[in-house]
Parts: structure tokens; sequence; C-alpha cells
């Protein structure tokens, strides 16, 4: 016996003009691209035991950018970058927010230590 389903319909909310804002996963994608991108990193500087310089950073981060674009142009959506970290990395959404929100933390301290010691 088929199962009737609900079509949900899409709110129009372009009458709130400057007010609107851009749907959950697409104000995710900078977190999610940046959890992706140091997860993936770190896994690989584990597997081969050398801990990285700036330049090997560079050189790992522009492959990635080769991959999945820029923040600004992205080759994948947040739906299917998601997917491909776990599958790879048994990583959802919630764990690349942590990367990320972690990462973002670990940055900032490393701005403030640079400003204390000019």
């Amino acid at each position: 016996m088929a199962t009737k389903t609900k079509k949900v319909s899409l709110i129009d909310d372009s009458a709130m003009g400057i007010y609107q804002i851009a749907d959950y996963n697409e104000r995710k994608l900078k977190a999610v691209y940046y959890g992706l991108q140091e997860t993936w990193g770190k896994t690989i500087q584990a597997q081969s035991q050398i801990n990285w310089n700036k330049a090997q950073w560079n050189e790992f981060k522009s492959r990635f950018v080769a991959t999945f674009g820029t923040i600004k142009n992205p080759r994948y959506n947040v739906e299917q970058m998601i997917e491909y970290s776990i599958k790879h990395f048994n990583k959802g959404l919630k764990e690349l927010l942590e990367v990320n929100k972690r990462t973002w933390k670990q940055r900032e301290r490393w701005k403030q230590q640079e400003t204390a010691d000019a």
C-alpha cells in the first residue's frame, strides 16, 4: 500500500528584503569547509608521522582548493562535503563544526600571542 507524503511548500521570504538570511546549510558552508580541510590535513599529517611546516600546509591547502573550490566559489554543497567527511573520516556536521570551532580558537590565540610579541 502506497503511503501519501505531504509536499512541503517553500516560504517566500523575499518581502523580508535586507532581513533575509541564507538557509542553514549555506550559513554553515564556511565552518564545514574549514573543518573538513583541517580534519583531512591532520589525518594525512598523522599518517606521515611528520609535523608539517608552513610550506607543506600551503601545498595541501592549494590541492584542497583545487578539489573543493574556494569558500566564495565552492565546487560542492554542504551536504556533499558532509557525506564525503562521513565516508572518509566518520565525522558528520556536528564533528566538523567542533573541529572548526577548536581550530578557530587556536588561530585566535596565535594572533593574540603574535600581537603581544610585537
